[in-house]
């Protein structure tokens, strides 16, 4: 999905309220992703991002408490996108499915400005603080997926939700040994989903090769089962 492609149209059934702010959320995140193409975080100004949307500086407050937060709500609607991948891919029925999903999709949409993926990775590991973490509403979802059936429950929970899903389902169905450490292969799927992309940029890698192959290592070294 490209950053200002979504159907203003399609939100209807929701109040002026919600129309509103769905529309002026998702505008002010866009033009973050599009200064951020070009740009470090610290770079950004909120009075151009204000431009861009066409809003007041006191109205972006009423949105996002600080910057950084426009970070937060980017996450869940690219985990959101992931979702929908895996749903359309039909991985979402496997652990090891939604951690493919994950991987390969991040890595596709990363080819499009690898700066993006880098400076959100940078933010997090600069970040001290807990930073406010507002869910994405009904309105936002339906307005920025017009078209699948269900996008209101579909998992937009970022890195550390879509882990711990699927490796509650990978528990459930018995993809992994139950003998399986799981706060540590969390910790361990995370570390790859952060670091690999770094040694990917540096050694001019391809990123998704990468990924995808430490998926595989670490997965069968944990005695997992991969359906193919």
């Amino acid at each position: 999905m490209r950053y200002t492609e979504y159907d203003s149209n399609s939100l209807q059934q929701f109040s002026l309220k919600e129309k509103k702010f769905a529309k002026t959320r998702t505008n002010l995140t866009f033009a973050f992703l599009s200064e951020l193409e070009w740009k470090s975080f610290d770079e950004i100004k909120i009075k151009d991002l204000c431009q861009m949307a066409e809003v007041s500086e006191p109205t972006f407050y009423n949105y996002f408490p600080e910057k950084g937060d426009l970070i937060l709500h980017y996450i869940q609607i690219w985990s959101l996108q992931v979702s929908v991948f895996a749903k359309e891919k039909k991985l979402s029925e496997s652990g090891f499915g939604i951690l493919y999903a994950l991987f390969r999709y991040t890595a596709k949409e990363s080819k499009k400005n690898p700066r993006i993926l880098l400076e959100i990775i940078s933010f997090q590991a600069k970040t001290k603080k807990k930073l406010l973490e507002s869910k994405l509403t009904k309105a936002e979802r339906v307005l920025l997926f017009p078209k699948i059936v269900g996008i209101e429950d579909l998992d937009a929970n970022g890195v550390e939700g879509i882990i711990r899903n699927a490796l509650t389902l990978a528990a459930q169905n018995g993809e992994l040994p139950a003998t399986t450490d799981w706060k540590s292969f969390s910790m361990v799927i995370a570390s790859s989903f952060f670091g690999v992309p770094i040694l990917s940029f540096q050694m001019n890698q391809n990123l998704e090769k990468l990924w995808i192959e430490s998926l595989y290592y670490l997965w069968k070294g944990a005695g997992g089962k991969i359906k193919e």
